[in-house]
Order: structure tokens, then C-alpha cells, then sequence
């Protein structure tokens, strides 16, 4: 099985790419760069070809699977255009700018026979099997607070315009949407976004906060943004339990965790090993398409598209 990466993004060369090599699977990662890849910033096991043009890399790259890493505003289009050439796609989050363009392509996906999947790998550290284990329907989760917060980003960034599909609700929406469906099995019953701040310059806004309740009792705050100092932590927590973790967002993969785990008012901190979220990822992705078992990656990309919906609505009403 081979793989085509479509823009040589920060996160594509130092995370998705040795990811990818790293799957036995996987015989070789094509890459196509507008601006040219430097074959120096390469990993040493890297096997592929380089184009220089997106539509040139579909048409004549054979890769099975195409990971899509560009600016927001071009998802879209270059998710559709893969699908239509027969490859399964993964998208870095987020993979659409809405909910109608995810259930379109969702759509495209089904009726063609191949994965969609949306990049949204921090869930998929060991910290978060190893919460899951300490959690049970007997100590379930009521209360959820999230913070994910760092200082802006350099002016020229893509993030910093709406035209490319930047602002807070679409760069750090996914975090907030993931964290609500880790923690509670059905949809928000109630969900309010509020706009914290806007880029003084283009508008954009550059920080949020939110506040979901659930069926059955429970609750979800989170402030997120790029506006602030970092912040990067979650802390989850229900009758007889609570869990707090650190980098919960972006554990780098080299980093021993810690979860601080309280039962009935006794502390202890519990160990977690260092591990590389986008390999466990692109693993679990690889695995589901040799399988044909995508099911459940297409529900979390919904899912997910659903709740940043709801997230736009509810600070598009807060303008009115």
C-alpha cells in the first residue's frame, strides 16, 4: 500500500510523514509541494516521489491513500478530488468548513467505496485508553472543563483569515468537538459558543469559550483560543472520580504523562509511558482501510462536523 501526501505542511514533515513510513504496510509516501519539498528534510527511510503540483500527483501517483495537509480553505476541494480519483482520504482536522460540506463528501465516500477520515489524532495517545479504563458506567464522567490556549500566531499566518478558512471555531473547534464526544455519548442537548476576542486587523476570531449540557445531567466549559498564555490542559470528573491532564491536546511524543487521578478523595498520579499519537492514528486509519472496516472513523467525522456546527450557530446568534 502506498500513500500520497498532498502539502508539505510543518505538522505533514514532522509528524504525518515518519508516521506513515513507520507502518509496514506502507511501501512508500508520495508527496506533492507547491513550493517544492527539500529532500534534506526528509526522513532517512523516506521512499517516494516529489511533484510539485496537487492535480499532477492524482493523476499520476499510484498511492492507495491520500493524506490532505493544506490551508483550511482547500480541504474541500482537494478531499473531493481525491475521492473521485478512488483513494481513501484522511484530512487534517478540520476536514471541512461545515456540516453540509462533510455530509457531501461523506456522501462521495460511501457511493465510491472508500474512506473519509478526519485528522484529529491527539485522542489517540495512550492517556486516553488508560482514562477510559479508569472511568466506568459506575464512575462516569458529569463534569468536563477543557482549556487550550496559546499565544498568537506570527501575522502572516493562514490562520489569521477568514479567507482561508482561519479563526478559532475552525483551527481549535475539533479539539473542543473530540473532548465533548470522548467524554459523553450523546450530543450536547444545549451548546452556547461565545466569541472572546477578533484579530484586530482582519476580523478573525482568535479565541472562544463554550458551555454544552448533556442528556442525563452533564456538563462541558472550555475556553479555547490564541490569544493568551498556554494552556493546555483537561480535567474530567463525576461522583467518586476525577482525572486532570496536562498537555492533554499535543503530548509530545518523546514526553511521560501523568494523569492525576482522584477515587473517593484519595490521590495517586498515574504513569503514562511516551507515545506518538499520530502513529497510533495513521495506524488505526491503515488498519480500517486494509480492513474495509471505516465505520467508525466516518461517525467521529461527522460527529465531530456536527458539534462545530452547532459551535458557528451559536456565535453567529451571539452577532444578531
Amino acid at each position: 500500500m502506498k500513500a500520497l501526501v498532498l502539502g508539505f505542511s510543518n505538522i505533514a514533515r514532522r509528524r504525518a510523514l515518519p508516521a506513515l513510513l513507520d507502518i509496514p504496510s506502507i511501501s512508500a509516501v508520495d508527496i506533492a509541494s507547491r513550493h517544492g519539498a527539500d529532500t534534506k528534510e526528509l526522513p532517512g527511510n523516506w521512499k517516494g516521489h516529489l511533484y510539485n503540483d496537487y492535480a499532477t500527483a492524482l493523476s499520476e501517483s499510484n498511492a492507495d491513500i491520500v493524506y490532505i495537509s493544506l490551508i483550511n480553505s482547500l480541504h474541500e476541494t482537494w478531499a473531493e478530488s481525491a475521492l473521485r480519483s478512488g483513494r481513501h482520504v484522511i484530512v487534517d482536522k478540520p476536514a471541512t468548513l461545515s456540516l453540509a460540506a462533510t455530509e457531501r463528501l461523506l456522501a462521495l465516500a460511501k457511493s465510491t467505496g472508500v474512506c473519509l477520515a478526519e485528522a484529529t489524532v491527539f485522542s489517540f495517545h495512550a492517556q486516553f485508553d488508560q482514562i477510559a479504563g479508569l472511568l466506568d458506567n459506575d464512575t462516569p464522567v458529569t463534569r468536563l472543563i477543557t482549556a487550550f490556549s496559546f499565544p498568537p500566531f506570527a501575522a502572516s499566518d493562514f490562520r489569521n483569515f477568514p479567507e482561508f478558512g482561519g479563526g478559532a471555531l475552525l483551527d481549535l473547534g475539533p479539539y473542543a468537538a473530540a473532548a465533548s464526544r470522548l467524554f459523553f455519548s450523546a450530543h450536547p442537548r444545549n451548546l452556547v459558543c461565545r466569541i472572546n476576542s477578533r484579530h484586530a486587523e482582519t476580523g478573525v476570531e482568535t479565541a472562544f469559550s463554550i458551555l454544552a449540557t448533556y442528556p442525563g445531567g452533564g456538563s462541558y466549559v472550555g475556553h479555547f483560543g490564541f490569544d493568551t498564555e498556554y494552556q493546555n490542559r483537561l480535567m474530567a470528573f463525576g461522583p467518586g472520580i476525577s482525572v486532570t491532564l496536562d498537555r492533554a491536546f499535543t503530548t509530545p511524543p518523546e514526553m511521560e504523562n501523568a494523569i492525576e487521578l482522584k477515587q473517593n478523595n484519595a490521590p495517586r498520579t498515574v504513569r503514562v509511558p511516551a507515545c506518538d499519537a499520530f502513529a497510533g492514528f495513521f495506524r488505526y486509519a491503515v488498519e480500517s482501510i486494509e480492513k474495509r472496516d471505516w465505520g467508525a472513523l466516518n461517525d467521529t467525522l461527522l460527529q465531530d462536523a456536527t458539534f462545530r456546527e452547532q459551535l458557528q450557530i451559536s456565535a453567529s446568534e451571539e452577532q444578531k
